[in-house]
């Protein structure tokens, strides 16, 4: 009975952690927080349905008509919402459904991390921590492939972890895709080879180099996302990608985080993301880390550091705060864990718990809001071109021609250097390529001093709806 109370237990907190991600499940990718990469992503699915369904071959709606092949992660979480869209239809439910559930198994392996190196109480507090954080929370149902990075991410290290244990090939085997399939979906998650190498160090010592499942690791768990990555990178059109690392990251190695802009994001994310009373815990508990018991843990720790000090600090994105996530939960269930084991110790820790709740709730919901602009142009677009009309759209945000449910381009953005930067040659250059109509943001148009717009108004028809939305017709 007390085994099965235990496993009540736990399972409540993993209800608790999928409920909270049920709200707004079924909403648009058309949200306040992200709807540029959310848009992009849930547009990859549905082009794999509509165009080429292959995984290898992702395509973006823009920039000109299809197939616009373009270098991105390997196409998991596009791919798998593609296959329920084409069971059950196109509901956002679905796609959402695919990073939850990632996301889900993702926490489980947290927890079973954690139980490796702490109590069940501390584990558990760990795993409660870990499904609040507002960026998990916010992330964990978006439609992006974070999810399924941290799955794979944890995954790996878990089953690394149980192969220094138990020594059999299954688990290495098991950690090698599970690393290569984390770094193709995010290659930052390639700093979790550090604490796997140093375990490798400590087990064999001078011997490593006659491990042959070692070999077998760095083969898998290397070779296969770089041949993914030149494989991408030879038939993809638009290569955002590209060389991203010699161009950005290389050049500013350790000097980008001492930059103001760099201090004052991780200034404002980390506390965004993960709450400033959790990082103070998770700082607190990381002085107190048992190094001759859990000093995996604590080279994690370093790593990840390091990870944002590299990485984070030189691009700079939110969303790249979440790989760091499961350490401060791991860190901070310390001292909550001391709090507990007083008397009054679950009083405590459900007001420090409803504390973070109530912060976290408020921090995500300006994040929820629908861009209702954006969609009432989208169905005016919808209502009056057709499915195969290729369109502009005003926006450098590219989320209006994604919910357009369109192909065509993003105006007057001075991106590309084959497209004229004049006004009047890019829209002949548009309409020469085979655009119909140019789309406003209501009546908006991206670094328009007036030219842009007085050029339409004075040589395109100007088709208007009854609430004031319009587009311009070009041919």
């Amino acid at each position: 009975m007390s085994k099965i109370r235990e496993n009540l237990i736990t399972l409540l907190i993993f209800v608790v952690i999928l409920c909270l991600r049920i709200p707004y499940i079924n909403q648009s990718p058309y949200e306040q927080g992200e709807r540029w990469r959310q848009s992009d992503t849930e547009s990859i699915a549905r082009n794999f349905l509509e165009h080429r369904f292959n995984i290898f071959y992702p395509q973006f709606n823009y920039d000109g008509p299809m197939p616009n092949y373009v270098q991105l992660e390997f196409q998991i979480t596009t791919y798998l919402i593609a296959i329920l869209y084409k069971f059950f239809g196109y509901k956002y439910v679905l796609a959402r459904t695919v990073p939850i559930s990632f996301f889900m198994g993702s926490s489980v392996f947290l927890y079973l991390i954690a139980r490796r190196y702490y109590p069940i109480e501390q584990s558990r507090i760990a795993l409660l921590l870990y499904g609040i954080f507002p960026i998990n929370i916010y992330f964990s149902r978006a439609i992006m492939p974070e999810s399924s990075a941290l799955f794979f991410y944890l995954g790996a290290f878990y089953f690394f972890i149980k192969w220094i244990d138990k020594a059999e090939v299954k688990y290495i085997l098991l950690a090698s895709i599970f690393t290569a399939l984390a770094i193709s979906q995010k290659i930052p998650t390639i700093f979790i080879g550090i604490p796997m190498l140093a375990m490798s160090l400590q087990k064999y010592k001078i011997k490593i180099f006659n491990v042959w499942e070692l070999y077998c690791f760095g083969i898998i768990s290397l070779g296969a996302p770089f041949l993914y990555f030149r494989w991408i990178k030879s038939v993809a059109e638009f290569k955002f990608v590209n060389d991203i690392a010699q161009k950005h990251i290389f050049t500013k190695l350790f000097q980008a985080f001492f930059t103001r802009e760099a201090i004052e994001f991780f200034q404002g994310k980390l506390p965004q993301g993960y709450t400033l009373q959790i990082l103070c815990l998770s700082l607190i508990g990381l002085l107190f880390i048992n190094w001759k018991k859990e000093w995996p843990i604590g080279i994690w720790v370093g790593a990840m550091v390091l990870e944002l000090i590299l990485i984070v600090a030189v691009i700079r994105l939110y969303y790249y705060l979440i790989f760091i996530g499961p350490l401060i939960a791991l860190m901070a269930s310390k001292p909550l864990n001391s709090i507990w084991k007083h008397k009054y110790g679950g009083v405590w820790l459900t007001l420090i718990m409803l504390w973070i709740g109530y912060s976290t709730y408020i921090s995500l919901v300006p994040y929820y809001v629908e861009k209702t602009e954006l969609i009432k142009q989208a169905n005016m677009v919808k209502r009056y071109t057709k499915k195969e009309d290729l369109i502009v759209v005003g926006t450098p945000d590219p989320a209006l021609l994604n919910a357009c449910e369109r192909k065509g381009w993003r105006a007057n953005i001075k991106y590309y250097d084959y497209i004229p930067k004049d006004p009047v040659q890019e829209i002949e250059y548009f309409i020469k390529h085979g655009a119909k109509y140019f789309v406003p943001m209501k009546g908006w148009i991206a670094n328009d001093t007036g030219e842009y717009k007085e050029y339409l108004n004075k040589n395109f028809k100007k088709i208007v709806d009854e609430e004031g939305y319009y587009i311009y017709q070009l041919q």
